[in-house]
């Protein structure tokens, strides 16, 4: 018996484009080559274990955007798995309950996934929609749509 092995993408370039909340910049290109991309509060920030992190899609917290202070330094981070071929999204400490929250509203616009482990991704599709604490919203497409 011979079965079709799938074709995964070995490279990919997709993009996150703010909704809502403030960040640096509006559209953030993330490459499947790349480290992984954390997401939180301020763009260099310090963790509860003492260590720094870098927050490459960074929501000031010097902004007067409400949706900015319920942001977490640490909230979530996205990353490419070579072995599914697509980009997964995880929850950081600061964005798992019961503090701070990340969801996932599918491009469906039926589906919600709530992220409760740092452990378990969510495997981004087009047009999926990601909620971080209260109201900052994201946008996951594989077209700049600027």
């Amino acid at each position: 018996i011979r079965t079709k092995k799938a074709h995964l993408p070995k490279s990919a370039t997709a993009f996150i484009k703010v909704l809502s909340g403030e960040a640096e910049k509006d559209v953030y290109t993330i490459l499947s080559s790349g480290e992984k991309i954390n997401i939180g509060r301020d763009q260099k920030a310090q963790g509860s274990d003492g260590f720094f992190r870098v927050n490459q899609i960074a929501f000031p917290s010097s902004s007067e955007n409400e949706s900015n202070k319920y942001i977490s330094r640490q909230h979530a981070h996205v990353q490419f798995d070579d072995n599914l071929g697509q980009f997964i999204l995880f929850a950081d400490s600061g964005g798992i309950p019961p503090s701070n929250k990340v969801k996932v509203r599918a491009s469906d616009e039926v589906t919600i996934i709530k992220l409760n482990s740092t452990r378990v991704g969510h495997a981004l599709q087009e047009g999926d929609q990601i909620m971080l604490g209260k109201s900052a919203m994201l946008e996951f497409s594989y077209s700049n749509t600027n």
